[in-house]
């Protein structure tokens, strides 16, 4: 028996406050001891996935906010303009409350920032002056130089963390005793590793989100559970902190789905272990993906005809 999970994974800070460090240092090309100048330390856990949702959730707030203000101001704009305006009015300030993405669109896209700032200025200036058509061209363009640098911010971040999270499962995984393989996607950042001890072995699968998939085999009874949990607690002193996901024992000597399926791969087309364990996990993915559509699409279809 062992055990299958899909689990998302955060840096604790409170477990390892360097861990962080490290992840911004890489995402913005600055050295460690910058970080803690930077930074405020005393958020619990860090993720890039919840840094963008509170990005998102601030924006959201702060649009109908500024609806309701530039309405007040300006009676005679169009809802379309008004949209515009508040929402880009809450893209910049969302950014400028929020140190991390302001710091790192400073360091990535420093022109960029600067110039939406500026355009920013002109924009209100164009209102003031009852130029309702420039003001919005001009709001149009700041809003894409924000959105251009957010996403590069996002991409460092996910990188940094991603990277952060593979190289810690593969010390661990060696620390432990194993015998480690690893393969990266030449297409988003994947990682999978493959390790071995002796009959038994270990696939690991980390997304660009920093998901984790994990399948065993080799294991008799529950003896896995106790592998599984020196694993996460030797992560956890990384600061890598799992957030629960899909779980499931599948009580297979010869593993769960993954491992069957990543088998049969590595004899029937000469892929390695690790390669075939991202062709798999990625396959199942996309097969999902295909599902959820066709199944949104029926969804829509049986909506229209009960009008």
């Amino acid at each position: 028996m062992s055990e299958h999970f899909t689990a998302s994974t955060t840096v604790n800070l409170e477990q390892n406050a360097s861990a962080f460090a490290e992840v911004i240092a890489a995402a913005f090309g600055i050295v460690v001891r910058e970080v803690a100048s930077l930074f405020d330390f005393s958020v619990p856990t860090y993720s890039t996935a919840d840094l963008l949702k509170a990005v998102n959730q601030s924006v959201q707030q702060l649009t109908s906010f500024n609806i309701g203000a530039l309405k007040a101001q300006f009676p005679s704009l169009s809802s379309h303009h008004l949209h515009t305006l508040a929402h880009t009015k809450a893209l910049l300030e969302s950014i400028r409350t929020q140190p991390l993405v302001r710091i790192g669109i400073e360091r990535l896209k420093a022109t960029e920032w600067e110039t939406a700032q500026n355009f920013w200025a002109i924009t209100e200036q164009r209102l003031r002056r009852s130029e309702v058509t420039e003001a919005v061209n001009s709001a149009q363009r700041v809003r894409r130089l924000l959105s251009s640098g957010l996403k590069e911010v996002q991409n460092r971040l996910s990188n940094a963390q991603h990277n952060y999270v593979a190289s810690s499962a593969i010390q661990v995984l060696r620390e432990m005793g194993y015998q480690v393989q690893v393969a990266r996607s030449s297409v988003g950042s994947w990682t999978s590793v493959w390790a071995t001890k002796g009959g038994k072995a270990i696939g690991v699968v980390i997304s660009p989100q920093s998901q984790m998939t994990v399948d065993m085999m080799g294991w008799e009874g529950t003896s896995c559970q106790a592998e599984l949990i020196s694993f996460r607690e030797r992560m956890k002193k990384r600061g890598i902190q799992f957030r629960e996901g899909k779980r499931y024992l599948h009580r297979r000597r010869e593993g769960g789905a993954l491992l069957q399926q990543a088998s049969k791969l590595v004899k029937s087309s000469g892929l390695t272990f690790p390669e075939a364990l991202l062709h798999v996990v990625q396959g199942n993915l996309r097969s999902d993906q295909r599902r959820r559509q066709a199944a949104t699409i029926l969804l829509h279809q049986r909506q229209k005809e009960g009008l």
